[in-house]
């Protein structure tokens, strides 16, 4: 019964972090439009906000999967030995696999971040964010927060 704990954790862990991710992506480029002069409508912002979540879950959630799995593997093993980290470990996994995730795509991508919503330091720490939720929902799930 545990694994299916954890996969289910791992899952919604997965969603979580991709919506919130999408929904910053979004955010920060409406905002770029919104400094440059641009008046955009809250239905406008809500509708760009799900056609890019439905158009970034695909690729950006496969990214999503990889890391965190990585990274919660990772955490899993390491809040043995740094005990007083056990009840963040999860949280801080996932907002460190989204960082390296995104400085790995802009190095493949010779120095360009395919998710533009990333390019600012304000969009890279909310992106993490999104990474830490999807850990935070994880260690809720699972029940993964004692050491």
């Amino acid at each position: 019964m545990a694994i299916v704990k954890i996969l289910l954790g791992y899952f919604l862990a997965v969603i979580v972090a991709t919506a919130l991710g999408s929904a910053v992506h979004t955010q920060m480029i409406i905002a770029g439009l919104t400094e440059a002069g641009a008046l955009i409508q809250p239905d406008v912002r809500l509708g760009m906000t799900f056609n890019d979540f439905v158009g970034l879950a695909p690729q950006f959630g496969v990214v999503v999967a990889i890391a965190l799995a990585i990274g919660f593997l990772i955490a899993a093993v390491l809040k043995r030995v740094l005990k007083p980290l056990a009840p963040i470990a999860f949280p801080l996994a996932g907002a460190a696999a989204i960082a390296v995730a995104l400085t790995v795509m802009h190095i493949a991508f010779d120095g360009i971040t395919p998710i533009a919503g990333a390019r600012t330091p304000l969009g890279f720490a909310l992106e993490c964010l999104a990474g830490a939720a999807g850990g935070l929902v994880f260690s809720m799930a699972a029940g993964r927060r004692r050491g």
